[in-house]
Protein backbone atom coordinates (compact mmCIF):
# COMPACT_ATOMS: atom_id res chain seq x y z
CA UNK A 1 0.00 0.00 0.00
CA UNK A 2 1.76 2.77 -1.24
CA UNK A 3 0.80 6.68 0.40
CA UNK A 4 1.86 10.29 0.56
CA UNK A 5 3.07 12.85 2.79
CA UNK A 6 2.23 16.35 2.42
CA UNK A 7 5.67 17.92 3.24
CA UNK A 8 8.74 15.62 2.30
CA UNK A 9 10.67 14.26 5.48
CA UNK A 10 13.76 12.47 5.70
CA UNK A 11 14.02 9.96 8.71
CA UNK A 12 17.33 9.21 10.09
CA UNK A 13 18.03 5.64 10.29
CA UNK A 14 15.51 4.94 7.55
CA UNK A 15 15.19 3.95 4.18
CA UNK A 16 11.88 4.43 2.46
CA UNK A 17 11.37 2.06 -0.98
CA UNK A 18 9.36 3.02 -4.22
CA UNK A 19 6.07 2.22 -2.30
CA UNK A 20 7.21 4.67 0.32
CA UNK A 21 7.42 1.43 3.02
CA UNK A 22 9.87 2.11 5.39
CA UNK A 23 12.87 -0.19 6.72
CA UNK A 24 15.38 0.24 8.96
CA UNK A 25 18.58 1.17 7.34
CA UNK A 26 21.42 -1.14 6.66
CA UNK A 27 18.86 -4.27 8.29
CA UNK A 28 15.90 -6.58 6.81
CA UNK A 29 13.78 -5.23 8.92
CA UNK A 30 10.76 -3.31 8.29
CA UNK A 31 9.34 -0.33 10.45
CA UNK A 32 6.19 -2.90 9.61
CA UNK A 33 7.90 -5.92 11.02
CA UNK A 34 8.95 -3.90 14.12
CA UNK A 35 5.63 -2.72 15.22
CA UNK A 36 4.05 -6.36 14.70
CA UNK A 37 6.86 -7.47 17.40
CA UNK A 38 6.39 -4.72 20.02
CA UNK A 39 2.31 -5.78 19.78
CA UNK A 40 2.64 -9.09 20.07
CA UNK A 41 4.73 -9.20 22.77
CA UNK A 42 4.14 -5.69 24.40
CA UNK A 43 8.15 -4.63 24.21
CA UNK A 44 9.25 -1.18 24.71
CA UNK A 45 11.77 0.26 22.88
CA UNK A 46 14.98 -0.82 24.94
CA UNK A 47 13.47 -4.22 24.81
CA UNK A 48 13.70 -4.33 20.34
CA UNK A 49 16.64 -3.05 21.16
CA UNK A 50 17.83 -6.23 23.15
CA UNK A 51 16.14 -8.28 20.79
CA UNK A 52 17.48 -6.79 17.29
CA UNK A 53 21.17 -5.25 19.33
CA UNK A 54 22.57 -4.27 15.38
CA UNK A 55 19.97 -1.83 15.39
CA UNK A 56 20.69 1.19 17.20
CA UNK A 57 18.40 2.31 19.60
CA UNK A 58 18.31 6.13 17.64
CA UNK A 59 17.07 4.01 14.46
CA UNK A 60 14.41 1.78 16.50
CA UNK A 61 13.24 5.29 18.01
CA UNK A 62 12.70 6.66 14.64
CA UNK A 63 11.39 3.76 13.24
CA UNK A 64 8.47 4.53 16.05
CA UNK A 65 7.93 8.25 15.13
CA UNK A 66 7.91 7.19 11.55
CA UNK A 67 5.26 4.60 13.02
CA UNK A 68 3.11 7.03 15.28
CA UNK A 69 3.18 9.73 12.22
CA UNK A 70 1.66 7.47 9.46
CA UNK A 71 0.01 4.97 11.93
CA UNK A 72 -2.99 4.62 9.94
CA UNK A 73 -1.42 3.93 6.62
CA UNK A 74 0.95 0.86 8.39
CA UNK A 75 -1.88 -0.52 10.28
CA UNK A 76 -3.74 -0.60 6.99
CA UNK A 77 -0.61 -2.14 5.54
CA UNK A 78 -0.22 -5.10 8.43
CA UNK A 79 -3.85 -5.47 7.90
CA UNK A 80 -3.45 -6.55 4.31
CA UNK A 81 -0.26 -8.00 4.90
CA UNK A 82 -2.44 -10.66 7.56
CA UNK A 83 -5.65 -10.75 5.22
CA UNK A 84 -2.93 -12.01 2.20
CA UNK A 85 -0.94 -14.76 4.76
CA UNK A 86 -4.56 -16.34 6.40
CA UNK A 87 -5.85 -16.54 2.32
CA UNK A 88 -2.50 -18.41 1.53
CA UNK A 89 -3.07 -20.63 4.48
CA UNK A 90 -6.64 -21.17 3.85
CA UNK A 91 -5.33 -21.94 0.18
CA UNK A 92 -2.89 -24.82 1.43
CA UNK A 93 -5.22 -26.42 3.86
CA UNK A 94 -7.85 -26.24 0.90
CA UNK A 95 -5.53 -28.67 -1.25
CA UNK A 96 -4.36 -30.56 1.56
CA UNK A 97 -0.93 -29.06 1.82
CA UNK A 98 0.65 -28.29 5.34
CA UNK A 99 0.24 -29.13 8.94
CA UNK A 100 -3.24 -28.46 8.90
CA UNK A 101 -3.93 -31.87 7.17
CA UNK A 102 -4.62 -35.43 8.59
CA UNK A 103 -1.76 -36.76 6.80
CA UNK A 104 0.91 -34.28 8.47
CA UNK A 105 -0.56 -35.06 12.13
CA UNK A 106 -0.59 -39.21 11.25
CA UNK A 107 3.18 -38.57 10.03
CA UNK A 108 4.11 -36.38 12.64
CA UNK A 109 2.52 -39.56 15.17
CA UNK A 110 4.32 -42.01 13.87
CA UNK A 111 7.91 -39.92 14.22
CA UNK A 112 6.98 -39.34 18.28
CA UNK A 113 5.99 -43.17 18.21
CA UNK A 114 9.45 -43.48 16.79
CA UNK A 115 11.46 -41.75 19.37
CA UNK A 116 9.57 -43.12 22.31
CA UNK A 117 11.02 -46.51 21.15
Amino acid sequence: MAFTSDAPVTWQYLDLDAQNQASIAQSRLSVAQLIQEKHAHGWSPEELHFQHPEISLAAIYSALSYYYTYQPQIDAQIAQQQEEIQNLQADLITIGVGHHTADFKQRLQQKRKSYEL
